[in-house]
């Protein structure tokens, strides 16, 4: 099968709920904290504005067990863009979960990179290069 066809049906049962729990794959990061959820979300709005990026979203999914958080650093867009406006539905560039999970706190980073397994290209492969470092540290000072 279409390895974009499949990551979208495992998106698409994730955000309906009806996925079974599997290990994260190499395309998400997993950091734990014993930060509370709402310190997590809070941490992370407050640096993202620190750092003059786009706070684009927080809302909860999964009867309220999971916050989202979307945000976009806007250097990154020349490069996002060059790939053609249909990019636009892989955007926001920054994708984080935050959750409990076994007693423990958890955020996951969907890694940037993967704009360029969905729509290979050299503009999208620069941008997640540029970006997973920045989103990885961003990842580990919520974290601490």
């Amino acid at each position: 099968m279409n390895r974009r066809l499949v990551l979208l049906a495992a998106a698409c049962a994730v955000l309906a709920g009806g996925a079974a729990a599997q290990t994260p794959g190499a395309n998400f990061i997993v950091k734990t904290t014993a930060k509370a959820p709402e310190a997590v979300v809070s941490d992370l709005k407050n640096r993202v504005l620190e750092n003059k990026w786009l706070y684009l979203a927080e809302f909860k999914v999964k009867n309220d067990e999971v916050t989202v958080v979307k945000m976009c650093v806007p250097a990154a867009g020349k490069d996002i863009w060059s790939a053609g406006l249909h990019v636009s539905a892989l955007l926001p560039c920054g994708h984080f979960g935050v959750y409990r999970e076994d007693g423990t706190t958890k955020v996951s980073l969907l890694d940037p990179r993967f704009m360029n397994l969905l729509n290979p290209h050299p503009g999208l492969k620069k941008a997640g290069d540029d970006l997973h470092p920045l989103l990885t540290k961003l990842l580990d000072d919520v974290t601490k």
